[in-house]
């Protein structure tokens, strides 16, 4: 897909954002950055004074607060029960929808209490999911962004892209997160192994090609096992990341640029 134009973008202050959205780095460390960043970039185009990234934990059936914009961690509730509330509901549903009486959210009984810390936190909150792979993995509660009212349908239409921009990072995020840390000397022996393996399926290879035949070809067989071993290895990561080109151009050593230079060459098609 053609970047938007510079007329596009200076426009429409949704695709300007969302575009701004889709080009921050990856989280490494904590999603706390990186969310802050999203939000930040929003907040310059629309009224955002308060958002929270809430995750579900399948095994504990319960919810986490894991990143937040507008106010700090130490005055807001970290968690809560996975089973009531509006939130549930819009885990359950995969629906959007506005949270008008914070009340009746578990997450947020223990804010009410206070008086300073609810000036951000003010109702209706648009709670949106976030969904990866066909499920859903958590929801992002955020103010209106085009105003209180009644109706959000504008809201929910523009959150919902934002929302699988999100879901996409947030999903590679908690994957490489799980990940097993290396032992000392796994990579060398890692390498080792694929050396092993390489060259296993080069030698069947070559066993089955006539060398005659071979060697009158216009290109030569160099060119064409470094050539398929490279479309191979770039289908295959970005299959593992989610067709992500960033995240592939990361795990492959290379820049973006490089990454989408080797797909239009390769004929590799993208999602």
């Amino acid at each position: 897909m053609s970047s938007p134009s510079s007329t596009d973008l200076r426009l429409n202050p949704e695709l300007r954002s969302l575009y701004e959205i889709a080009h921050l780095p990856q989280p490494h460390a904590n999603l706390q950055d990186y969310f802050h960043g999203v939000m930040a970039i929003l907040s310059e185009y629309f009224p955002i004074g308060y958002s929270a990234l809430i995750l579900h934990d399948v095994k504990k059936d319960s919810f986490q607060v894991e990143a937040l914009y507008g106010i700090g961690r130490d005055v807001h509730t970290h968690g809560c029960s996975g089973r009531k509330g509006m939130i549930a509901r819009v885990l359950e549903t995969r629906q959007p929808a506005a949270i008008q009486n914070l009340n009746q959210e578990p997450l947020y009984e223990e804010v009410l209490k206070g008086t300073k810390q609810m000036e951000k936190i003010q109702p209706p909150l648009l709670c949106i999911p976030l969904i990866s792979e066909d499920e859903p993995i958590g929801v992002v509660n955020i103010n209106p962004i085009y105003g209180s009212k009644k109706e959000f349908s504008e809201d929910f239409q523009f959150l919902s892209i934002l929302s699988f921009i999100l879901s996409t990072v947030i999903k590679n995020f908690q994957t490489k997160r799980n990940e097993p840390p290396l032992k000392p000397g796994k990579s060398k022996l890692k390498s080792s192994l694929l050396e092993e393996i390489l060259e296993e399926r080069v030698t069947e290879v070559l066993n089955k090609i006539d060398p005659y035949v071979e060697s009158n070809s216009r290109t030569g067989l160099l060119d064409d096992i470094i050539t398929l071993v490279e479309k191979i290895l770039i289908k295959s990561t970005l299959k593992k990341v989610d067709h992500v080109q960033t995240a592939a151009a990361q795990l492959l050593g290379i820049n973006r640029n490089t990454l989408r230079k080797k797909i239009k060459d390769l004929k590799i098609k993208t999602h």
